[in-house]
């Protein structure tokens, strides 16, 4: 009798550990490619170029580190998730003052949120750099 409630354990055990494993795949599955669009260099292509090219090459989300309104035009009708990071130096003053964070939303956000609009998803607070080479 001991030997068969061992058993019974054992295979409990083992159907946990293959639930949990395919539970696993279910969480970790990708629902779209997306890309970093920074624009801190010095030979930028124009906003409808790189809409164009994210398009053509299946990108469906787009992380854009500060809210610049041609990009945001450009993102219009494209079907590209976005997300619209707001930039450190803008951090302490919009936690600060409730009048500035609802009119930076109102310009940066809202304004491009509308039928036909930007498909905003997400708004960062702030700019994560680890490594302080690319921090200066």
């Amino acid at each position: 009798m001991e030997v068969f409630m061992g058993s019974e354990k054992f295979n409990m055990r083992v159907i946990v550990v293959v639930i949990l494993f395919f539970n696993m795949f279910l969480v970790c599955s990708v629902s779209g490619i997306g890309v970093n669009w920074g624009t801190q260099c010095t030979h930028l292509l124009s906003p409808n170029t790189v809409v164009k090219m994210l398009k053509d090459n299946g990108i469906q989300k787009v992380k854009l580190f500060d809210a610049d309104p041609n990009i945001l035009d450009a993102l219009k009708k494209s079907g590209i998730q976005v997300m619209v990071g707001i930039p450190n130096d803008m951090l302490y003053t919009l936690a600060n003052s409730l009048p500035a964070a609802e009119k930076w939303v109102s310009k940066n956000v809202s304004a491009h949120v509308s039928s036909g609009g930007v498909d905003i998803r997400y708004r960062p607070i702030g700019v994560l750099c680890k490594h302080l080479a690319f921090c200066s």
